[in-house]
């Protein structure tokens, strides 16, 4: 249950043609006097008035008024002890049995309720830091289980394909998720594995001998060859994605000069999703250069390559 915080109200008047205000108990209470304790004036209402709002409360209390339409601000108060609160001031046109040029206004604490709004603020941003952290450290679990790596290679891999199409992390990670969600999970073998490894633990048996690692992607540059050639060995995976990125950019900084490179897939272990992916923007990158990208996937390069209009997707299938 909430409780609703006391808002402490002053009251005050004055006139244009008497320097002396009159101040209601609560008005003193806000300033943090005592009733009493000093003689109300306009200098002593500005002096507590947060210099950044002072100039402007200032000329809020030279507004024409007697037309009937009420004035009213925010601002900051500093007390005689040196806290400060944020307050709202209201002013209107003094009754006919007020002085002439009279004025009356309320002093109203708002600072609970400003203090609520920072403090709602700042618990809104956190609750949804700690989702985004939530959603990362799961997409980051996943390819943790998957790649039999640490969480700091994981989270490597999401920013860096975060960045690729600039993809907010939090969201790379919830379509993760969300498609492994959709699937019912990494696949029976990963399942099967698991299920395995798992009862093994809770029994403290010998953890059953896994498949063994694919062997890592390899690169080499050929600038012996008629282009300048990049040629891959091994698996290309979600893993060894950012290091093709990186291979494939110095092959065209290799190629600036000439009017073609080439990247040799043939020690590839299968041109999936992920060396299309890369591929496909390398080629583009070249290709705005003016240097044509040549894919070899099968033993006639001069045959194959990545030309305007075409794609690794249509090499791939020498491979299959």
């Amino acid at each position: 249950m909430t409780t609703a915080a006391t808002m402490t109200v002053g009251q005050f008047t004055y006139s244009t043609g008497v320097p002396r205000w009159s101040w209601s108990d609560g008005m003193f209470a806000l300033h943090g006097m005592a009733p009493g304790d000093v003689v109300p004036t306009r200098a002593l209402f500005l002096s507590h008035v947060h210099p950044e709002d002072r100039s402007r409360v200032d000329n809020l209390l030279d507004v024409d008024l007697t037309g009937g339409q009420p004035a009213a601000s925010e601002y900051r108060l500093v007390d005689l002890r040196g806290e400060t609160r944020t307050v709202l001031i209201a002013m209107s046109a003094g009754s006919p049995a007020d002085p002439p040029d009279s004025v009356r206004g309320l002093v109203v604490d708002d600072s609970d309720r400003h203090r609520r709004a920072v403090a709602d603020g700042v618990n809104a941003e956190l609750h949804r830091a700690l989702e985004s952290h939530a959603v990362i450290d799961q997409a980051k679990g996943a390819l943790m289980a998957v790649y039999g790596v640490d969480g700091d290679a994981a989270f490597q891999l999401l920013r860096w394909a975060s960045q690729q199409r600039n993809i907010r992390l939090r969201v790379l990670a919830e379509r993760l998720m969300a498609a492994v969600q959709s699937a019912g999970g990494l696949g029976p073998q990963v399942r099967a594995l698991v299920d395995e490894t798992l009862v093994a633990l809770l029994d403290d048996a010998a953890v059953p001998q896994q498949q063994a690692r694919p062997a890592p992607l390899r690169f080499s540059f050929d600038h012996r060859a008629p282009v300048p050639t990049l040629r891959l060995v091994g698996c290309v995976d979600v893993m060894s994605m950012g290091d093709v990125s990186s291979a494939l950019n110095r092959l065209i900084a290799a190629g600036r000069d000439r009017d073609s490179v080439a990247v040799d897939l043939r020690g590839v272990d299968r041109v999936g999703a992920v060396a299309r992916f890369v591929l496909t923007a390398a080629r583009r990158r070249s290709e705005g250069l003016g240097t044509t990208m040549r894919i070899v996937v099968d033993a006639q390069p001069a045959s194959v390559g990545a030309r305007a209009g075409s794609s690794p997707e249509s090499h791939a299938a020498h491979a299959r």
